[in-house]
Order: C-alpha cells, then structure tokens, then sequence
C-alpha cells in the first residue's frame, strides 16, 4: 500500500441514529449533516472486515459513533457475534448512552461478549434529572437496568461509566464514583472536554454557558483529556493489543520526530474510521463536521474539506479498502504530518508533536 497504515485498531461507527440531542453533538449543532441516521449491517460490515483481517490484523475495535450510537444498529448484536467467533480475542469496546435498550437486549450482548471487551456507558448525571442536563432525552431506569444486566450475565466484560465534566457534575465526582463502584462497574472515565465557550470561541462565541465547568476540568489543549480511575481492580486481557501499540509509538514517534505532528492514526490510538455512511477517513477527528475549521492562521470552511469533497470516492460501500488506500487523493492527508504548510487544521489541532507522549498513545481506555 501507498502508505504503511496500521490495522490493528479500527474506529467504527455502526449506526449514526441517535435518540438523544446532546448540545455538543454535531447531529444538534449541524442537523444538516449529509450521513444522519444512516446504518451499517452484518453484511457490509464483512465486506472490508474480513475473516482475514479479523484473524491476522484486528487487535481492537472501537465502537462509537460521531453523530449516533452503536446500540442503535439493527443488526449490532450479529455485528459483534460475527467479530468475536472469527476471533474471541479481539478487543471490542462499546461507546453508549446506554439508554432505550430492553433487558433481553443486554442479555444478548452479554452473551457474545468476553473479557477481552468493554462498555463505556456515557453517563454524566447522577439521577435522571441531572443526566439530562446534556444527554438530553436519555432515560435513565433503562440505563441502569443496562448496566445491572451486562454485570449480571457476564462477570468477564469490562463496564465503565464515562462521563464529562460539567458545572452540574464537577464537585459530585465523589458520589458518582461511588455509585459506579455500588453498580460493580469497573472505571470511572473523567473526561475534560473542549467544547466550551472559553475554549473554541469562534463556534460559541467566546460565551460561557451553564454548562461550563471550572477550568481546571476543561482540556487545557485542542482535544480532550481523560483520567481513569479503577474501581474494580481488574484489568482488561489486552496485552497483544497494548503491546503492539507501543511498539508502533515508538516506530511512529522515531519517524515523526522533527515533524510538526505525530499522527495519532498511524500509531492506532486513534483507530481508521468508518462512518455508518460506509466512508474511511484516517479517524474520527477528520469526520468531524464543524462549519469552519480553524488553527493558528489556518481556517478551512468544513464543505471545502478534503473528506467532505471526496467522501463519496473514500466510500467503503464504493469501492473496496485497498483501492481506496492505495488512491493518490488518500496520500495526500500524510503530506501536512512533515510540513507545516501543508499541515490538515484537524492534524495540527489533535495531533501536536508535544502533545503526544509514550501515556497517551498507548493508553488502552481512549477512544
């Protein structure tokens, strides 16, 4: 192939449906976005994740929709049967609100799940009244019955409670670890968010809103920053998986040493990433549908963007994976990673040489 992409960690979204209208998602912020409320199935799934490259590449998939949730794949049950029959070792971590799902349903995902996977439930409130402050529409009796009956049928899967800090959350960290620990979940994920008034002003205008937390619990950079504290004392079984991603960090970090980026996507912590459109981007980061883009002097109209042209060429369902990586279009997102005048704004935002250190790229809960 044209470039030496790494395999191992995959991004996927397999549903773009949503039930919730979260004030920071893109699907609220721009209801315009061209690839709403579309699907993958079973089928197409295994069209470019093949028994192949399930058994000889894949160490991890993430789960986790841009503008939707995987949950809300018709077909997510089969998705992750086939997965883990092909190879039970692979690392499947699913990226939830975790509400609007039958007990039945966690049952099944219990059963076709193992130690080697997680679920990362997306709760930022500690009652339904609070969690609604930003998952907007969730319900939270189904989510705890979620939870409740993943743990009980499956005592192998990892369970965390994801959350971001908000002004409603940010001195109830206490509290909501110990009801994470009284549920028998495994971590609690703290996530320090970007998407503040103070921090991207030229998408809310410099204004603070009553989300806004302190500024201790905001990024100090232009991505997010996570702690994770374990609760349950457990690990995952992903030791191939942590292990081949170190190794490529230090591969990856050696050839971009004097660059003014570390792409993230070829290391794989970030994952190549698959929208439920069906279109492969380097990851999720360069999907992201904001009206502008902007970094230092830089600022890119989102339509003008090089994945917003050619979306349909880098589509999945068009063409298969290797053409597509082998595109000469494709290459061109590698030219910026060693020149600052050709850098993508996305890469020189997120991916910074300074930003990226050995803890970070390796690090097995990011997503």
């Amino acid at each position: 192939m044209a470039i030496d992409w790494q395999f191992y960690h995959w991004h996927l979204e397999p549903s773009a449906i949503c039930a919730l209208k979260c004030p920071r998602c893109p699907r609220t912020e721009h209801p315009d976005t061209p690839w709403l409320n579309h699907t993958m199935d079973l089928d197409f799934f295994r069209s470019f994740m093949t028994a192949d490259m399930l058994t000889n590449h894949v160490k991890r998939i993430t789960m986790c929709g841009d503008v939707g949730d995987p949950i809300y794949c018709r077909e997510y049950i089969d998705i992750v049967k086939y997965i883990k029959k092909v190879n039970p070792r692979i690392h499947v971590v699913t990226i939830t609100n975790g509400s609007g799902k039958t007990a039945a349903w966690w049952q099944q995902l219990a059963a076709v799940t193992n130690q080697y996977d997680a679920v990362n439930f997306g709760i930022d409130g500690f009652d339904d009244a609070s969690n609604n402050l930003y998952r907007v529409n969730s319900n939270w009796n189904s989510i705890m019955q979620g939870i409740q009956t993943l743990r009980k049928h499956n005592n192998q899967i990892f369970i965390n409670w994801a959350l971001i800090a908000f002004s409603f959350n940010q001195d109830r960290l206490t509290d909501i670890q110990q009801m994470a620990t009284d549920l028998g979940m495994d971590g609690l994920q703290i996530t320090k968010s970007t998407k503040f008034g103070s921090k991207y002003g030229e998408h809310y205008k410099g204004q603070q809103d009553d989300l806004e937390p302190r500024s201790e619990w905001i990024s100090s950079s232009h991505r997010y920053e996570r702690h994770t504290v374990n609760l349950s004392g457990r690990t995952p079984s992903i030791d191939d998986y942590i292990t081949t991603n170190r190794d490529r960090y230090i591969k990856i970090q050696q050839q971009y040493q004097n660059s003014p980026v570390v792409p993230l996507c070829e290391i794989g912590n970030r994952g190549l990433y698959v929208n439920a459109e069906g279109v492969l981007f380097p990851c999720s980061w360069t999907s992201f549908p904001y009206k502008t883009l902007s970094h230092g002097s830089k600022t890119i109209a989102w339509q003008d963007s090089f994945f917003a042209q050619y979306r349909q060429r880098m589509n999945l369902r068009n063409r298969p994976l290797t053409e597509i990586l082998n595109d000469p279009l494709w290459s061109k997102c590698s030219q910026g990673w060693t020149d600052n005048n050709k850098t993508w704004v996305e890469c020189a935002q997120k991916c910074q040489n300074h930003l990226v250190d050995e803890n970070y790229a390796v690090g097995w809960e990011t997503n």
